[in-house]
């Protein structure tokens, strides 16, 4: 293999997840945490991040032939559904959540925020996950 598509999918998987416009959004999640929590939290984002996007490497041609899926569809609908969630991000409508003050002190309390909504939705979103698919079944050896 070739040196350059590995340093292309990662400069690629890494323009996707976006790691410095999460900053501000992990500080957010993790105001309640002390130093360690906080480092404790990221360390587990970032393994859930991997695992999920190595799940998705070796499985995730084997469910899309499972539903009887075509890449060039998946391409489609994974394009219409970045789009649709950009979108809404311009219009300032993504994750709107309506919660008192008493359920935010209960779920951060109860709940870790490392996996979801963390690694999950947001730096292995829906983006990351379909561009993994692809390059895996684009750059496959048959």
């Amino acid at each position: 293999m070739d040196l350059t598509l590995y340093v292309k999918f990662f400069l690629g998987l890494v323009a996707i997840i976006n790691p410095v416009g999460l900053l501000p959004v992990f500080v957010t999640l993790t105001s309640h945490q002390n130093d360690i929590e906080r480092n404790h939290t990221g360390k587990v984002a970032n393994f859930a991040v991997v695992v999920i996007l190595l799940v998705t490497i070796f499985a995730g041609q084997h469910i899309l032939n499972m539903f009887s899926i075509s890449l060039s569809a998946f391409r489609i609908a994974g394009g219409s559904l970045i789009s649709i969630i950009a979108m809404s991000m311009l219009q300032g409508k993504l994750g709107e959540v309506k919660r008192n003050k008493e359920e935010d002190r209960e779920s951060s309390g109860m709940e870790s925020v490392a996996v979801v909504p963390l690694a999950l939705p947001l730096m292995a979103g829906p983006g990351a996950i379909s561009s993994v698919i692809v390059s895996a079944a684009e750059n496959t050896p048959l």
